[in-house]
């Protein structure tokens, strides 16, 4: 079979950096609003906003470990998943405070797959972004303080995508994309109620060019293909809230609908005198991601949670745990 056109053949869709979930790199850095000693490490899966201090360095480990448990079709039918493929990921956030409103962070994620069809040949560095984000908005108030970040970034394609030895070994997407976004994010501390802080945002990636493609990859193409793909747009919209129970302990809260538009695949496979052209199916879901926070202080956290996929189309039905320390400098 030269291709492979109803899905990748890496169905393996991470909750980071893969498609839309490039833009949402995990929680922002704990911090005290002002006026207010309560401390946040952010929820698992929202997108970070900038350090408030000129030369601050912020760090953030994370690891995971999800398997889908099924996949939903275009109709949004769930369907269980053959051959699921267990995943293990470690990223880590590095963001550096250009000024006290400018930021740029990076995020290296190094993931390994085992399941029934076989494993990767190794850890496998994915796709790498570079964001620049700043305030466009910051005004506070006697009971709230709220921010507007403007995100704009680019992810370089540092993870393998085609000739690749066999299925599992595909993190990368081929191509550089174009990032950008606005995060809004608001505490709210009134009299007799807990602390508690909510982010909303809506993060789009355009990939710029097509990619080369050969051989076996992440887009269905097997042995003796040849040709080129261009992917298509992805993005991310969300909200998240945390709920302070202490000076200590926050419940946090992310609800998330990432979406692709999939590919389009053109070339010949060897041996083959004419072309094939095909689409790679276009896909949505929401995933919720309920979690517990621990701040030792507003520079150290540390946060833990289960995340689930809801419903979705053309999407995998998973189930990702993660745990990250968060630690400002």
């Amino acid at each position: 079979m030269p291709y492979k056109s109803e899905d990748l053949v890496n169905t393996r869709r991470w909750r980071l950096f893969a498609g839309a979930v490039l833009l949402r790199l995990a929680c922002g850095a704990a911090a005290a609003m002002p006026g207010d000693d309560q401390a946040y490490t952010g929820t698992l899966d929202s997108p970070p906003v900038p350090l408030t201090k000129a030369g601050g360095v912020y760090v953030q480990p994370y690891l995971y470990l999800g398997a889908p448990t099924g996949v939903f079709n275009a109709e949004g039918d769930e369907h269980p998943v053959e051959n699921a493929e267990t995943s293990a990921s470690s990223l880590t956030i590095v963001k550096y405070g250009l000024t006290h409103w400018l930021s740029i962070y990076t995020t290296p994620e190094v993931s390994y797959g085992w399941g029934p069809a076989g494993t990767t040949s190794g850890p496998r560095l994915n796709d790498l972004p570079v964001i620049l984000q700043g305030y466009v908005l910051d005004r506070q108030g006697r009971t709230w303080h709220t921010s507007v970040t403007l995100d704009l970034g680019m992810d370089f394609p540092t993870g393998a995508y085609d000739r690749l030895s066999r299925g599992q070994n595909g993190t990368g997407s081929g191509a550089y994309a174009f990032r950008y976004g606005l995060i809004d994010q608001t505490a709210f501390k009134f009299q007799g109620l807990p602390p508690f802080r909510t982010r909303l945002w809506a993060l789009n990636g355009q990939p710029l060019a097509t990619a080369p493609l050969h051989g076996l990859s992440v887009y269905g193409t097997h042995a003796g293909f040849s040709g080129h793909v261009a992917p298509e747009a992805f993005g991310s919209a969300g909200g998240a809230i945390e709920l302070a129970l202490d000076r200590h302990v926050v419940l946090g809260l992310d609800v998330i609908r990432d979406w692709s538009s999939g590919s389009r695949v053109s070339g010949r496979c060897a041996g083959q005198n004419s072309g094939t052209t095909f689409n790679t199916a276009a896909g949505n879901d929401w995933f919720f991601v309920p979690a517990v926070e621990y701040n030792f202080s507003s520079t150290l956290g540390l946060v833990g949670g289960v995340g689930v996929t809801g419903h979705g189309h053309d999407a995998t039905q998973q189930i990702v745990g993660t745990a990250a320390l968060a630690m400002t400098f």
